[in-house]
């Protein structure tokens, strides 16, 4: 069967600090990925630059939140091993699960993968986004996000990045209903009084896209990740 391939260049081509168009300089990562319906693909991350400033690599927001750094299972997958970890299903079942939908994982990885979300759940995320803000109104006198709403059934996973180090900076799980309990987690970082500037996040949703437009000055621009 032949690999399926997708590139990603980042969802912008102009510098924000000046405005230049922005150029392809290298591939930032390139591996195969394994998603939680079975599919393999190889994402290809390109990084861009702005030929003026030049003091910056710019990634593809849709490519970062597919998988994170380091790892080849898709952050969906990662966050459905925490959901079957919770339900206590041992590592052998996990395994079996995804071996029943042509996912190959060992019952070591199942374990790097849940200690991975739960390292990320723990975060300090006011702390995080905090410093991540002061960076950026630093460096860029903006705020830029990129925001990923993972759907398992009825439950949520909620991914919070740094636009511009990639980086993440919150995780939060929460059930489908509690969407008083996700206003308040948001409403704890987004403020109309701040100058964010840009979101990167899912395509469309009932909920979730107007919670985030609610919450964030009028100015702010919203940017959809890609699809397959």
């Amino acid at each position: 069967m032949k690999e399926v391939c997708k590139n990603y260049k980042p969802e912008i081509l102009t510098c924000p600090k000046c405005g230049s168009k922005l150029y392809y300089r290298h591939t930032v990562s390139d591996k195969l990925v394994y998603f939680s319906n079975g599919k393999k693909i190889r994402i290809k991350n390109l990084g861009y630059s702005c030929p003026r400033c030049n003091d910056h690599i710019y990634l593809s927001q849709t490519a970062n939140k597919l998988c994170f750094k380091g790892y080849t299972y898709s952050a969906k997958l990662v966050c459905l091993v925490a959901k079957l970890k919770e339900q206590h299903l041992s590592r052998e079942n996990i395994c079996d699960y995804f071996f029943s939908k042509n996912i190959l994982i060992s019952d070591r990885n199942v374990d790097n993968l849940y200690h991975k979300y739960i390292s990320m759940y723990n975060i300090n995320y006011l702390e995080e986004i905090s410093k991540a803000y002061e960076k950026m109104l630093k460096n860029y006198n903006q705020i830029r996000l990129s925001i990923d709403l993972i759907t398992i059934d009825d439950e949520i996973n909620i991914i919070v990045y740094d636009y511009f180090t990639t980086a993440i900076l919150a995780l939060k799980h929460f059930l489908r209903s509690d969407e008083e309990n996700i206003y308040s987690f948001l409403g704890s970082f987004l403020n109309s009084n701040l100058n964010i500037t840009l979101i990167a996040t899912i395509r469309k949703d009932n909920f979730f896209v107007p919670m985030l437009k609610s919450l964030c000055p009028n100015t702010t621009k919203f940017i959809a990740f890609s699809k397959f």
